[in-house]
């Protein structure tokens, strides 16, 4: 159903109602659909649209003078973009979407957010969500500055994998992995070749196996100790 990856990831913060559960269904019912390179908002304008991610694959990134393309994270399925600080509603990057995806606005969702009172799980999860994206980031810090090529891209693949675990696609199974090479340099900081080759080299560890547009994690602990990747802890846990 669309709204089960927004789901799953909110009802992994918060015990959620069945009145909670019913407005995110209704928010997820009648998704937009975009193609891949659309733009989710841009750097330093007004976050006018906030969403979810409903299906598909995106990104947050900052483009510099000459092309080179930073990536800061990836937006999976469940994910939520555009939910601008009170403080300053300009975006601090921008959004675009990696694959054909589907949008869901979420714009009612927020001002339910700002009733905790009424909607206290929806409050309770909604901010967890944000901190989680915050300790990711702060990973992606220590991936770039301190970590080895064959570590930044362990480190990713089991932050991706982890992530989509906790969506519905089990750890140790196939999983969706749609991004390109160049996205994954773009996001480590490394040459597209450089990844191929670590690629390759996690395949002979037989840390992970691949196939079109999937990823199988063959050994979750080595490949989590090898990239010393730590899941988040738990913002809030449910009831």
């Amino acid at each position: 159903m669309p709204h089960d990856a927004l789901w799953r990831r909110l009802s992994r913060f918060a015990a959620l109602s069945e009145q909670e559960h019913s407005i995110i269904r209704q928010a997820c019912a009648a998704p937009g659909l975009v193609a891949a390179g659309a733009e989710l908002f841009c750097e330093g304008e007004p976050m006018r649209k906030p969403g979810v991610l409903v299906s598909g694959w995106g990104c947050r990134h900052r483009l510099l003078a000459d092309g080179r393309r930073q990536i800061f994270d990836f937006l999976l399925p469940g994910d939520l973009f555009g939910d601008a600080m009170p403080d300053d509603p300009h975006a601090t990057a921008s959004g675009l979407t990696l694959t054909p995806a589907a949008i869901a606005g979420t714009g009612c969702l927020i001002e339910m957010v700002r009733e905790p009172r009424r909607f206290p799980g929806l409050a309770t999860a909604w901010s967890a969500a944000r901190a989680r994206q915050e300790q990711y980031l702060l990973g992606h810090v220590v991936r770039l500055g301190r970590q080895t090529a064959h570590e930044r891209v362990a480190h990713l693949l089991a932050e991706l994998g982890h992530r989509l675990a906790e969506i519905g696609f089990p750890l140790g199974g196939f999983q969706p992995m749609p991004l390109t090479q160049e996205a994954l340099a773009d996001a480590l900081g490394l040459s597209a070749v450089h990844v191929n080759r670590t690629l390759q080299l996690l395949r002979r560890e037989r840390l992970i196996e691949t196939r079109a547009a999937a990823l199988r994690i063959v050994a979750p602990e080595a490949l989590f100790a090898l990239a010393e990747f730590r899941p988040p802890t738990p913002v809030a846990a449910p009831h």
